[in-house]
């Protein structure tokens, strides 16, 4: 009697274990439901849903009968379940960050190093410079100093940040106001003002985010402007900064066709933002992405429909999260320490970043670095093709989720991925497409004052690139 009820209470035991598994499953299933419909909609979640609640009841129905075994099975879809729910966490933190397309300018108030003056300083003997030709500089400025309650002696305008900042490194002036204008002026001006300058106060101000023209990216081909920006300030990626990479990427998924594109970061674009004609690299320092985008589109004629950020910092991280990646490079040279060789080059992260930077030193400058540029893009893309697990790739994505973001909504990552696996081949080895032409040199038209030069695409050449792009699109042969 004993016997049996020991057995009987043991089995009593076993069952309540396996109804709180199978509770905890259930809860498990609940959650990953609603989590996994932003990337994939209702239909798939729903009915992975239901498929692990139709094996849930049947071990609540063969508890009795096979108690060893469904609790065996039911420890197990636990552990999955549990794992499973780890992953899509993992997801759904590197897909909000990366999904964070609020791009800002940074104002900051900056003192010379060395000049002894500190954020908790009285203001109120010290001078505040601008530059004239910065519209909102002295407003912002101004703003920011009311929020931090700091008053001033005077403020002092000068003609442009040339004036500015010679006025502060010889010491005639306190203080200076940095906004997204003056940095790429400074950028001209010394190379080195980042380490001559102390911020004391920054703000940032938020800027209109770039236009969505979605597509169900499985079936209608699409193009996708690849940003690499030089936020080498210390700025986060949702800073603006210079567009130093611009790559335009071209997919039509029923044919298989890809193109690529670069378009060089001197290219004389319209930027709507400022009214006038600029760098395509001033565009996006001094309207972020939206500004880049409005450009490229307004030159060449093209729609874009989806972007992709990524730093310098986001460029390493890539690299070293793959393990490094092979590039073929077109000319042997040194550039910061490292050395290339024409042909094919082993880079980590810290390598791929000077392979993509140099310039000066290659036989035509900006065009060689642009043609270098794509072969990054397509070493990384047969790097992943050696193995294209999807798990990988979610921790690729976590790995530079700090450094990098994008406009594809969330519920076409999973689409994003099946297309690059499906076209790996293609995207590993596409003709490389520069652009002829020149570089002239001229004042600035927005930046008065500022005399540089810019490059002007050959005759023919922008209706070359247009008619690459619209072949894929499509489906013509190019």
């Amino acid at each position: 009697m004993k016997t049996e009820e020991k057995k009987e209470k043991g089995s009593r035991t076993v069952n309540r274990i396996i109804w709180v598994l199978l509770l905890l499953s259930a809860a498990a299933v609940i959650w990953l439901v609603f989590q996994i419909y932003p990337y994939g909609g209702w239909k798939g979640s729903l009915l992975a849903g239901a498929m692990l609640f139709l094996l849930a009841i049947l071990l609540l129905y063969g508890r009795d009968k096979f108690p060893k075994l469904v609790l065996a099975i039911s420890i197990l879809l636990v552990v999955i379940l549990g794992a499973a729910v780890i992953v899509m966490s993992m997801v759904n933190s590197a897909a909000e960050r990366v999904s964070n397309t609020a791009e800002y300018e940074i104002v900051q108030i900056a003192a010379l190093k060395g000049s002894g003056i500190t954020a908790e300083d009285d203001f109120s003997r010290y001078t505040l410079g601008y530059a004239e030709d910065d519209g909102e500089a002295l407003s912002r400025g101004r703003n920011i100093l009311e929020e931090e309650n700091k008053k001033i002696k005077k403020e002092v305008g000068y003609e442009n940040m040339k004036s500015a900042y010679r006025a502060l490194t010889s010491e005639k002036l306190d203080l200076i106001v940095l906004t997204s204008n003056s940095r790429s002026d400074l950028s001209l001006i010394d190379e080195e003002y980042e380490n001559r300058l102390n911020i004391l106060f920054e703000k940032r101000y938020p800027l209109q985010t770039a236009d969505l023209k979605p597509v169900d990216i499985s079936s209608q081909p699409f193009t996708v402007y690849l940003c690499g920006v030089d936020l080498s300030a210390g700025q986060d990626i949702t800073s603006t900064g210079r567009g130093d990479v611009n790559l335009l990427l071209t997919v039509n998924p029923k044919t298989g066709q890809t193109n690529m594109q670069v378009i060089p970061r001197d290219t004389f674009v319209y930027i709507k933002s400022r009214e006038g004609s600029s760098k395509l690299s001033y565009s996006g320092w001094w309207g972020g992405v939206k500004s880049s985008v409005e450009s490229i589109e307004d030159k060449f004629g093209i729609d874009i429909n989806y972007y992709a950020k990524i730093n310098f910092n986001g460029l390493v991280d890539l690299v070293d999260a793959l393990g490094g990646v092979t590039v073929y490079s077109h000319y042997t040279y040194s550039y910061q320490g490292y050395d290339f060789v024409k042909g094919e080059n082993y880079v980590d992260g810290q390598k791929a970043l000077r392979f993509v930077r140099a310039r000066k030193m290659l036989p035509q400058n900006e065009l060689s670095r642009g043609q270098h540029q794509m072969e990054l893009l397509k070493g990384i893309f047969r790097k992943f093709s050696e193995d294209p697990d999807y798990g990988k790739a979610v921790k690729i994505a976590d790995a530079l989720s700090e450094n990098f973001v994008t406009n594809i909504p969330r519920q076409d990552y999973y689409k994003v991925y099946k297309l690059v696996r499906q076209l790996l081949p293609q995207l590993s080895s596409m003709e490389n497409h520069s652009v002829e032409g020149e570089y002239k040199w001229h004042y600035d038209q927005i930046r008065k004052g500022y005399y540089q030069y810019y490059f002007y695409p050959a005759e023919g050449e922008v209706e070359k690139i247009r008619q690459r792009i619209d072949g894929v699109l499509q489906g013509k042969k190019v």
